[in-house]
């Protein structure tokens, strides 16, 4: 979750990256919890933005890391007070969604006081990554909290989901249903992605492919996300692929027949493409390299039929 009062400017702006001086002024090696979480953030994390102080502060919508966290030499147009660092840590974001009404953090403390505390409470010690404390029987921001993490039970509270303690739902906010529902399938398809490259033994399927590094590598689906509900949580309802593959195979350059071997898409357009003659045709009726769990062969049934190979 990222508290963002930080502008930057240009493409270092709200929404287009979060970022951080990499050490406190004076201090070379002097870090910060709320900045080094930065370079936690994988690619395809969901980030909740919190903006502005005190009673104006605001959950205002939600953005996707597009980037993993990572340090740069690059510098923010505008540093402001933080000019004094020599390199910075950043992580690019897309797909910024706005919710329909920003949910007040003041009006969020008050309605959730007594699930909050209980959250805080479940843990053996008070939790040092989140954005807030309880003092006096009084919760508030944590001072420097920039970027905090945001689990699932504490993201349905922000977004006013029903709760275990049923707690009432505030009325303006139920229009931010679609963005939990949203937030919830980008969660499901990371877990799945991940479950599947680990079936894989982080390594793409493709006959002859060597590719085994994980920022190479894609969970894909077969039958896909929107099409199949019933599937998208099972791991056989996936192959680990790396980013060549799974783009040919995601536009129907080549699919799997019963026995898990390629085939070969006929297509004039796409048999005329150097990427099918070079890295597909050679390998037709070759079988994948197997996992433990096997693909499921009603899925692959299906994404011959949708890619009509």
């Amino acid at each position: 979750m990222s508290r963002d009062d930080m502008h930057g400017g240009g493409e270092w702006g709200f929404a287009k990256c979060l970022w951080s001086p990499a050490y406190k002024q004076g201090k070379r090696n002097g870090s910060w919890l709320f900045w080094n979480n930065i370079l936690r953030v994988q690619k395809e994390d969901v980030v909740i933005h919190l903006r502005g102080k005190g009673h104006k502060a605001n959950f205002v919508g939600y953005s996707i890391a597009a980037t993993d966290g990572h340090e740069t030499l690059e510098r923010p147009p505008q540093a402001g007070m933080w000019g004094y660092a020599t390199s910075f840590f950043r992580v690019l974001l897309k797909d910024y969604q706005e919710f329909d009404a920003p949910i007040n953090l003041h009006d969020f403390f008050t309605v959730h006081k007594e699930a909050l505390i209980a959250y805080l409470h479940k843990f053996q010690t008070p939790p040092t990554n989140r954005f807030f404390v309880l003092q006096s029987n009084r919760l508030q921001c944590l001072n420097g909290a920039y970027l905090s993490k945001c689990d699932e039970e504490l993201l349905s509270l922000i977004l006013c989901r029903e709760a275990e303690n049923n707690l009432a739902v505030v009325s303006s906010h139920i229009s931010t249903s679609e963005i939990w529902r949203k937030v919830k399938q980008r969660v499901g398809q990371t877990q799945f992605s991940d479950a599947v490259k680990k079936n894989y033994h982080f390594k793409c399927c493709f006959p002859g492919c060597k590719v085994n590094d994980p920022k190479f590598l894609v969970g894909s689906h077969i039958a896909r996300w929107v099409d199949n509900p019933d599937k998208r949580g099972s791991i056989s309802n996936g192959l680990c692929l790396c980013v060549l593959h799974d783009k040919a195979f995601e536009n129907g350059y080549f699919s799997l027949d019963d026995e898990l071997r390629i085939i070969i898409s006929h297509k004039i357009e796409i048999q005329a493409s150097n990427v099918f003659i070079e890295y597909l045709k050679p390998f037709e009726y070759k079988k994948i390299d197997f996992a433990e769990i096997l693909p499921d062969k009603e899925s692959i049934k299906e994404h011959r039929f949708r890619c009509k190979v």
